[in-house]
């Protein structure tokens, strides 16, 4: 059994191949374009690294999944909005399918993410939000919580300043533009302050920049947790990879803030935020696990 997973990220196309055990025998990426020809130029380039890698054809894999931002129709394979990848309608499954002699199974990019974080923590009780060019949430519930649409989740263009600055979505101040990646690197860059290092920050503006963000992703955290009452909250993406300093900095907020609060789930919910230590890998690996089939939960076996 070979399965074939690529991540259609706004930053990056990350593919890789699994063998039996669902570990990772071979992998690639690259920097995404934008559009429907560069997705496919970049997604067909990904999926021929990987496969020469493995040492197959892309005809040899037994399943292909893909995972890829906004929203997804997974019944006809057509991506009907993504943003961040400069896409209004597509007919990707249609456009890929061709060059597999498998069934390809296509679903969103994050939702593909968590259902690769149950199988890492061998739960299936999980929320995953992404923190990377743009900003997500999935969530496994005993299966995968999708809504009308399959749009459950998507957080990033929920406005929290009417005011703020303009979003591409069309809106002002979604919480894309506070924490989401595409936004926050120009902002830094702007203020000549260092994501990587925030935290040591010594000047008023890295403090308040400091302060804003860990305010904000905090509360995206909570809001999230308490919306579906996960055994774990798993926060990831670029934006995390790049600044690990957030984990203990959310974690440390949420302590402060139960010992104000008298509602109980805040008191463990620090407890209960984690990072996996593969992130780079787990979207990819959550495309794979839905190319074998797993899009209403994932391949456990409970002892």
């Amino acid at each position: 059994m070979l399965s074939l997973g690529i991540d259609i990220g706004a930053t990056k196309v990350h593919g890789v191949a699994l063998d039996e055990h669902d570990k990772v025998i071979a992998e690639h990426a690259t920097f995404t374009q934008r559009g429907q020809s560069g997705v496919m130029t970049v997604l067909l380039d990904v999926a021929t690294k990987v496969a020469e890698k493995a040492g197959v054809g892309l005809r040899d894999f037994d399943s292909v999944g893909i995972g890829i931002p906004g929203v997804v129709n997974r019944e006809t394979g057509e991506i009907a909005s993504a943003v961040n990848l400069s896409i209004t309608h597509m007919p990707l499954l249609d456009m890929v399918s061709e060059h597999f002699s498998v069934p390809v199974r296509l679903d969103n990019d994050v939702k593909a993410t968590v259902v690769a974080a149950g199988m890492l923590l061998d739960s299936l009780s999980v929320t995953y939000i992404n923190f990377g060019t743009g900003v997500a949430a999935a969530t496994l519930d005993g299966r995968l919580i999708r809504g009308r649409d399959n749009l459950a989740g998507e957080i990033g263009h929920v406005v929290l300043d009417p005011n703020g600055d303009p979003c591409r979505c069309g809106q002002r101040g979604c919480i894309e533009t506070i924490v989401g990646g595409q936004y926050l690197a120009p902002r830094m860059d702007m203020l000549e302050l260092d994501w990587t290092t925030l935290d040591k920050s010594e000047t008023p503006l890295g403090k308040a920049a400091y302060d804003q963000s860990v305010r904000v992703m905090s509360r995206i955290v909570a809001s999230v947790s308490l919306s579906y009452g996960s055994d774990y909250v798993v926060i990831g993406g670029g934006v995390i990879q790049a600044a690990p300093w957030i984990l203990s900095a959310v974690q440390g907020f949420l302590i402060d803030r139960a010992k104000m609060a008298t509602f109980p789930d805040y008191v463990d919910m620090a407890g209960r935020v984690v990072h996996l230590d593969n992130d780079i890998q787990a979207p990819a690996i959550g495309a794979a696990l839905i190319g074998q089939g797993w899009t209403e939960g994932y391949k456990l076996h409970l002892g």
